[in-house]
């Protein structure tokens, strides 16, 4: 009996181009091993490889062409003037403008369709604002401004993604999933408890990319490092070294990005006597140059972790889909097309380090910024005094 060989599926299917299958094979338990075929035989091959890598670099070329020009076109449409002769406005500012009112006063999707239209009749003829609130989630959904809505436990133990997108109640407190309405043992179906607002950052690196301009500005932190022993950006750091030396691979390719995580709560209704406490996770790419990476239109808004109150340590709940994608990020990458280069790569991130208050601090990290060991960097060694009437300590003498 012929002895069984096995060889992998392209090496088959290449043999099976070329040479066909054996008229005498009937016995459909063994496979022919390959063999090697005459000149001519070899030529073919070659041209059909040939012919085969060079549809495959067409259609590469065809998808950075087809992107470019779209991202062009979106560039291009929202940069309209929002009429002839109008300097102050463009489409897209006037729209974040209308929207950012109805956001601040929140005003009600029927009243807003009423408000757009009459402000596009006082406007002049042609002009290019929306009329409607779908209109203007169409123009958003476009540059990939839209947000995933996760629900949420209301006592911060998990999200309802995953394996857990169809239950009812939170597997670790027994809450319900829903609002709880004031009569007893009634749930508002449908109405969710707690939502997080996750804002992906995958498609936003790929517009980022996807704008020749912006792409240009990504790569200013590889060539522009301190001569000078001083610290002028991010990029002159010790993390910023350490990255470099640890990992080359990550530092050969300069459009790589270089993340800082801040976060601290604020009170989004601007009453001070209000105790409602809403999160914020914010990303800073320190790849654009110092007077870029911390302006306000390149702080990217990744989270909104809702209140009333903080998350204290149960933030890690909420930080999962952000993680998630950051893991990508880090070890497999995201193929996306540089319309700089105009050519696709691979694109790896990471997390550089986290900017935020003490307090804060120990939510992000876990340590204990109480008692004997409040200090992450003494440890042991911190500088403290227990006052016995007050019964706390003080750390008198310690920076």
């Amino acid at each position: 009996m012929q002895k069984l060989e096995h060889y992998p599926i392209h090496v088959v299917c290449d043999y099976l181009i070329l040479h066909g299958m054996d008229p005498s094979y009937t016995t459909w338990v063994l496979h022919e091993s390959m063999i090697d075929g005459d000149i001519e035989m070899l030529e073919t091959y070659k041209m059909y490889k040939d012919q085969i890598g060079l549809q495959e670099g067409n259609v590469a070329t065809q998808t950075n062409e087809r992107i470019e020009a779209e991202t062009s076109n979106l560039i291009r449409d929202a940069e309209t003037s929002l009429f002839d002769g109008c300097i102050k406005y463009t489409k897209m500012s006037a729209t974040m403008a209308l929207f950012k009112l109805k956001a601040a006063f929140g005003v009600c999707d029927i009243f807003y369709d009423e408000l757009l239209p009459i402000i596009c009749d006082m406007l002049p003829d042609q002009n290019t604002l929306p009329t409607s609130i779908y209109a203007i989630k169409r123009l958003l959904k476009k540059f990939d401004l839209e947000y995933e809505k996760i629900h949420a436990c209301i006592n911060d133990c998990c999200l309802f993604r995953r394996d857990l997108e169809h239950v009812q109640e939170c597997p670790k407190c027994g809450s319900s999933r829903w609002e709880v309405s004031p009569c007893p043992k009634m749930k508002k179906q449908g109405v969710p408890a707690k939502v997080l607002r996750y804002f992906p950052i995958i498609p936003r690196l790929k517009r980022m990319f996807g704008m020749a301009e912006i792409a240009e500005q990504l790569r200013w932190d590889h060539t522009n490092k301190s001569h000078d022993s001083k610290m002028t950006h991010p990029v002159d750091s010790i993390a910023c070294e350490t990255i470099n030396r640890k990992w080359d691979s990550f530092n050969s390719d300069p459009r790589n990005i270089r993340f800082g995580l801040a976060t601290n709560g604020f009170n989004p209704f601007q009453d001070l006597s209000s105790r409602y406490s809403c999160w914020p996770i914010i990303l800073a790419t320190y790849n654009l140059p110092p007077k870029l990476c911390m302006s306000t239109e390149n702080l990217i808004l990744t989270l909104l972790i809702p209140g009333p109150k903080q998350p204290g340590n149960d933030i890690d709940v909420y930080l999962t889909p952000l993680i998630e994608d950051l893991k990508e990020l880090w070890i497999n990458g995201v193929v996306v097309y540089d319309a700089f280069s105009m050519s696709t790569f691979n694109l790896r991130a990471i997390l550089m380090w986290t900017i935020n208050d003490f307090p804060a601090f120990g939510n992000m990290s876990g340590w204990p910024t109480k008692g004997r060991f409040a200090c992450p960097v003494c440890r042991k060694g911190t500088c403290l005094e227990w006052l016995s009437h007050s019964r706390k300590f003080a750390y008198m003498g310690h920076r």
